[in-house]
């Protein structure tokens, strides 16, 4: 009965799961080339510019899809094109406050005055991008799991090769940012017609108009976007606070130990999309056998995996200089799997009409870190950012957890 379990599983999701194996693969290979081409501090700029920008765009546009999502669920009507000027008009918003940070004192270790070069271009394609949003909303929604999964492959090995040979012909920061920003403008211009052909020859008896598009979305955004800005404080002002506290070295090696632990992530992009289209089609899920049979046995093995051969994983893909970043490895690892096992109740909280309660388990998430994260960062540097970080994780999924058995589970 397991093992025909598990073969469902796998034979739905077989496509998602080809494709975010390949997307790992590439990515690893990517951080491996980068971080022997560059060195940590070289890494570190990255990392902190990237983070400088993302807090913007992903604040104001982070899992936009589900937005789009819910409004294709209970509208019949067109909305391609509303969604996309939305996306438009969020990532010039998001583009406008990043320019706005840039022209004042910026207090950190790195100048963004140094990236001035192709600051705007960044951001230009930066906006493009977040049109990938609303298509893979529209690709879920048609059950076009297959469409979506090849695109994201599509999206990564294009990212792959932008990166690898402009640093391969000139090993500089800028180069790497280059290749990022041409892989984020070839990547959204795709995901734009790609959905216009999902809509090509299908007969809607009516187009929603730009007003009626906000009217039927702007509750569950402003919650979305509460559980958004509230987790950026985690995600993001990790690598700002240590930039503060230790120096760009340390950033360094912290966000290469970040990016091994990354691919865990990929196993929850695989299931979120056949997760929502199981709730998308009213369909029931059973999450005790979901998680009992299938994301247990998988976080042990990772975890296993991770502690016997953490080291030889650091010396493959990084360097000798990287080697201190094992302990900061393991303890992500134990954060990123508690996050594994329990990821599933936010789409639950969201087909519910619960998504606030995921707000408040941010909310949790954000003050445990923000009162962890100075002291254990001060004393342990590294290694007391990632335990602070994964102990946020902890507390806000013993939380959701709670409120999933209490609120969703007992009505079932």
């Amino acid at each position: 009965m397991k093992n025909s379990y598990i073969k469902k599983i796998i034979l739905e999701t077989k496509e998602l799961f080809t494709s975010q194996v390949l997307i790992a693969v590439l990515s690893l290979l990517q951080v491996s080339y980068v971080v022997k081409q560059l060195g940590p501090e070289n890494y570190g700029k990255i990392a902190l510019f990237i983070t400088f920008t993302s807090l913007f765009f992903r604040g104001l546009h982070s899992k936009n899809s589900d937005v789009v999502l819910l409004a294709l669920k209970k509208d019949g009507k067109n909305i391609l094109y509303p969604a996309f000027l939305f996306d438009l008009v969020i990532g010039l918003g998001a583009f406008m406050l990043c320019f706005i940070i840039y022209l004042t004192p910026y207090i950190s270790k790195i100048d963004l005055k140094d990236f001035s070069r192709y600051f705007i271009f960044y951001l230009a394609c930066r906006v493009i991008f977040n049109f990938s949003e609303t298509s893979k909303a529209i690709l879920i929604s048609k059950d076009k799991l297959k469409l979506l999964s090849s695109m994201e492959f599509f999206g990564i090995f294009m990212r792959f090769i932008f990166i690898i040979c402009l640093v391969y012909l000139n090993p500089t920061v800028e180069n790497y940012l280059i290749g990022q920003s041409l892989y984020m403008l070839c990547f959204g211009v795709l995901c734009f017609f790609v959905s216009i052909k999902q809509f090509k020859g299908r007969n809607y008896k009516l187009r929603m108009s730009n007003k009626e598009y906000w009217e039927s979305i702007k509750l569950i955004y402003k919650k979305i976007r509460y559980d958004q800005i509230i987790g950026l404080i985690p995600q993001h002002f990790d690598v700002l606070l240590l930039s503060v506290i230790s120096d760009i070295t340390i950033v360094g090696i912290y966000k290469f130990a970040k990016r091994l632990v990354e691919p865990i992530n990929y196993i929850t992009t695989a299931f979120n999309p056949w997760i929502q289209s199981k709730y998308s089609a009213n369909k029931f899920i059973n999450f005790n056998n979901f998680v009992r049979k299938i994301l247990l046995p998988t976080s042990l093995s990772i975890l296993l995996i991770f502690i016997f051969t953490g080291r030889e994983i650091i010396s493959v893909i990084g360097s000798a200089e990287f080697y201190s970043a094992y302990d900061s490895l393991i303890i992500l690892t134990i954060g990123y799997l508690i996050y594994l096992l329990t990821f599933w109740i936010r789409q639950s909280l969201l087909f519910n009409n619960l998504i606030i309660y995921h707000v408040y388990g941010r909310v949790i998430y954000s003050l445990v870190f923000l009162t962890l994260s100075i002291p254990l960062t001060t004393l342990y540097s590294a290694n007391g950012l990632s335990a602070s970080l994964s102990l946020a994780i902890l507390f806000q999924k013993i939380y959701e957890l709670y409120i999933y058995k209490n609120k969703i589970a007992l009505k079932s």
